[in-house]
This record gives structure tokens, C-alpha cells and sequence, in this order.
């Protein structure tokens, strides 16, 4: 089948790397658009799956 979901588990730390990683991408790409979008998404994922935390190395893209 797939990966447990255990196996599937991040932390804090884990999971806010993956975020600024995925934005770092959306940036290059030039749209800032998707930037902010990615940008949105991500924090409120953060937020939800880990009770309100943010990732405070992750600044919010530039217009």
C-alpha cells in the first residue's frame, strides 16, 4: 500500500523547511501571484496542523 502514516509525520521544524522550500520555488518561477498563494496556503496549513504555530524563518514574498 502507501507509506504509514507515521512514516508520513513531520515536526515543526520539518515542515517549515518544506514550506520555505516550496515558496523559494514559487518565487523563482516569477509569479508573484502564485508566490502569495503559496505563501497564504502554506502559513495556514502550518497553522492548522500544528495549533497555531507559524514559521518564523519563512518571511511573507515580496509583491
Amino acid at each position: 500500500m502507501g507509506t504509514p502514516l507515521a512514516a508520513r509525520a513531520m515536526n515543526l521544524d520539518q515542515a517549515c523547511e518544506r514550506f520555505a522550500s516550496r515558496l523559494t520555488a514559487a518565487q523563482a518561477s516569477g509569479d508573484s501571484q502564485q508566490a502569495q498563494t503559496t505563501y497564504q496556503k502554506g502559513s495556514q496549513r502550518i497553522a492548522a496542523n500544528f495549533n497555531g504555530a507559524t514559521c518564523p524563518n519563512v518571511q511573507p514574498p515580496k509583491p
